[in-house]
């Protein structure tokens, strides 16, 4: 890619250089039949060509100016120098134009008739003028469309406004042969008359110039270039809309930052997938383009303090459980468990856990007071050895047969690990009856089984449907 920019920047050079000697030429035509004829629409276009030859100069430098890579001083490169020196032409425009806009209104005040030498010389150099500036306008547009050029397309813009203005100056030359050949004096003035056609010509192409230059220098966003991004997003798996979008133009050369909002179900792995289809996307409407993509995964609709905390701890890294929110008076008491490595040392562990509930405060104010349970992250498979306890299988059942909602216990796993025995369990209830009191019925038969057996460590219990509890 970097070795097709330089290609490129040196087509771009190559196309300004190629106009500069056009220029040259022409000025040099003009201003010898300027002086031969002394027309002053001939001489003005002349003044407009010098300004052509001084331009395009500049554009040539600008360009080699604008290809030289970012830096310390320039981490945006240099390409805004191409629309600074498009900024410098419009100032130049605008002094040639007031120059040959005051010699022209002078000379029609005082009244002089001009002595103009009308011959075949003065209508070759318009005409020549002419077919120059159509040909450079057209390889200039078309250069400036192709290597995406404001300093090319500010050039082309300057050589369609010339080609009009010595159209003008073809039309007053005819005015004036006229008037010479049927004695007409007031047509004589027809030659400072396009001398202000070329003027005025000269002053609409600053103004024109001018006000895209200074959009381009001022950050203004592009216009349409925003429209084509945001339909590039559209129709990426995953993005739920688009927050933020902000473009930049540095040259001939798009910089865009986008920031888009994921689905909550996103994973990590994916949200880097959509970064990648989405520059991708980007690249293919704006080659070359620098692109930024920010993700930030969307709040579920109904996001209360419940699924916040929750959205704080995993921005954390942190693994939390048993995450309980209780609504005391005007505020929020909240308890859960946090897991943290096993060799951590206390003070480090209460480090963290002063940063989580930090944080959680100060996103949610009405949380009042937070009680935190630290214990160790399973962060390894342990060691198990399956128990067969026929006594303690049939305790178990009698235990659940008393804990009414309770309609069987049944698939006991035994196993002693760590020192510890441990118990697993399937039971039964009611297909309709809602999980809040399944929960509470599982929560008071693991608190049963406990009690009356307390060499148990832990207890676990999947609850299932009565319909569906052999799987």
């Amino acid at each position: 890619m970097r070795a097709r920019g330089k290609s490129v920047e040196r087509r771009k050079q190559r196309v300004a250089l190629i106009s500069v000697l056009a220029a040259v030429g022409i000025f040099i035509f003009k201003l010898l039949v300027g002086l031969h004829t002394s027309s002053m629409g001939i001489l003005a276009a002349a003044a407009d060509s010098a300004l052509d030859v001084l331009v395009t100069l500049l554009t040539w430098f600008s360009l080699r100016i604008a290809a030289l890579p970012a830096d310390a001083n320039h981490p945006f490169g240099h390409g805004k120098f191409e629309n600074f020196s498009a900024l410098l032409e419009t100032g130049l425009l605008v002094l040639t134009a007031l120059a040959i806009a005051g010699i022209a209104i002078g000379n029609w005040i005082s009244g002089q008739i001009p002595r103009v030498h009308i011959d075949a010389w003065a209508f070759a150099a318009m005409v020549v003028s002419v077919g120059v500036d159509w040909s450079r306008s057209r390889i200039m547009r078309r250069a400036a469309i192709v290597l995406r050029s404001d300093a090319l397309a500010a050039d082309a813009l300057n050589f369609t406004s010339d080609m009009a203005s010595s159209t003008a100056v073809l039309i007053g030359l005819g005015l004036v042969w006229l008037a010479k050949a049927q004695q007409i004096d007031w047509l004589l003035h027809a030659d400072a008359a396009s001398a202000l056609v070329v003027a005025a010509a000269i002053a609409w192409l600053a103004l024109r110039l001018g006000r895209r230059t200074a959009g381009v220098l001022l950050d203004e966003a592009p216009v349409g270039i925003a429209s084509d991004v945001r339909a590039a997003l559209q129709g990426i798996r995953g993005v739920a809309a688009l927050d933020r979008l902000r473009l930049r133009k540095v040259g001939s050369r798009y910089f865009v930052d986008a920031q888009v909002e994921l689905e909550p179900a996103t994973t990590l792995e994916h949200a880097g997938v959509v970064k990648q289809q989405a520059a991708e996307r980007i690249r293919a409407r704006l080659p070359e383009a620098d692109v930024v993509i920010e993700t930030n995964p969307r709040r579920p609709a109904l996001f209360g303090p419940f699924e916040h905390i929750q959205e704080i701890a995993q921005r954390q890294n942190r693994t939390i459980h048993d995450l309980s929110v209780y609504k005391v008076g005007a505020g929020l008491e909240v308890e859960f468990h946090l897991e943290l490595d096993a060799a951590l040392p206390l003070a480090e562990a209460h480090d963290v856990v002063s940063r989580l509930e930090s944080e959680m405060r100060s996103e949610i104010p009405s949380i009042q007071g937070i009680v935190t349970h630290i214990e160790p992250e399973a962060d390894r498979v342990a060691t198990a050895a399956v128990l067969a306890p026929e006594r303690l299988s049939a305790r178990v059942q009698e235990i659940a047969s008393q804990v009414p909602g309770v309609l069987d216990c049944h698939n006991l796993q035994w196993r002693y690990s760590g020192g510890h025995l441990v118990l697993s369990c399937h039971c039964s209830f009611a297909d309709g009856m809602p999980v809040a009191e399944v929960h509470e019925l599982v929560t008071r038969l693991e608190a049963e089984i406990k009690r009356n057996l307390p060499e148990i460590f832990r207890v676990t219990i999947h609850p299932e449907p009565r319909s569906d509890n052999r799987r």
